[in-house]
């Protein structure tokens, strides 16, 4: 298999089919990074006939609980944890929370008069995801790398980069074949829907010293051959010259 087993259409393709399927009446997924900010609209609800629509009022809940609520001619008001946290915008109705927490998950939903009834969306806070950590084994001639990602492992996912052949791979660890290039390293990437993140690691620190030499000896017993035919070449071209000086 390649090394770039993955490619970007594949990639995205699972990411719409897994976190935005609008098909199911499952409550739409919005992913928010810690400590950022996430702007939650009604147009992710599914709300019919809302392009021209005029709001008169608007209230925002988090579960039963009320975020934000507005009535017009009035002050919006703000409750709870989201006070100074959170804006809400009049005319598209949006509203946008900083500074994401984890108990800021859950599900929201808009509420207006006369507004038809949508769908919630649930809001998920995830990690900034750090660099993931690398290990490696060398047994029976193969090498075997792992990557461990985030403690935080809700939608994470992994991707490997490689300029060689896999003997075996999985989610979060990949078999290599003693035949590598022990020069070469490998990469793991793990992302989520808010952030991604790399970590390399050199095959050479995987294998013991005494199978890198031989792994050498294969490279190093074509060189006496090379510097042979150089000579030789040299020496060709050295008598050619006196030929021709003749």
């Amino acid at each position: 298999m390649a090394s770039d087993f993955w490619g970007a259409k594949i990639l995205l393709a699972s990411v719409l089919i897994g976190y935005f399927d609008f098909g199911k009446c499952e409550s739409m997924k919005i992913f928010g990074c810690m400590n950022d900010y996430v702007t939650l609209s009604p147009l992710h609800l599914n709300i019919e006939n809302l392009k021209n629509w005029k709001f008169n009022d608007i209230t925002w809940k988090k579960g039963k609980d009320k975020v934000a609520d507005w009535q017009k001619n009035e002050n919006v008001m703000y409750f709870g944890s989201f006070l100074k946290r959170a804006t809400l915008d009049l005319e598209s109705g949006n509203l946008t929370i900083y500074n994401l927490t984890r108990p800021d998950e859950g599900e929201y939903k808009i509420e207006s008069l006369n507004l038809p009834q949508g769908k919630a969306v649930y809001l998920y806070v995830l990690e900034n995801l750090s660099q993931p950590n690398l290990s490696c084994s060398f047994e029976d001639g193969k090498i075997t790398v792992s990557c461990e990602g985030s403690e935080d492992d809700r939608f994470l996912n992994y991707k490997w980069k490689f300029h060689g052949s896999y003997v075996n791979i999985s989610k979060s660890q990949v078999q290599l074949n003693n035949s590598v290039d022990f020069h070469q390293s490998i990469s793991c990437i793990t992302w989520n829907p808010v952030s991604t993140s790399e970590s390399p690691l050199f095959l050479q620190s995987c294998v013991p010293k005494g199978n890198q030499r031989r792994h050498s000896y294969l490279l190093i017993g074509a060189i006496p051959f090379v510097i042979v035919l150089s000579v030789g070449s040299l020496c060709i071209v050295r008598k050619w010259g006196l030929l021709n000086e003749r």
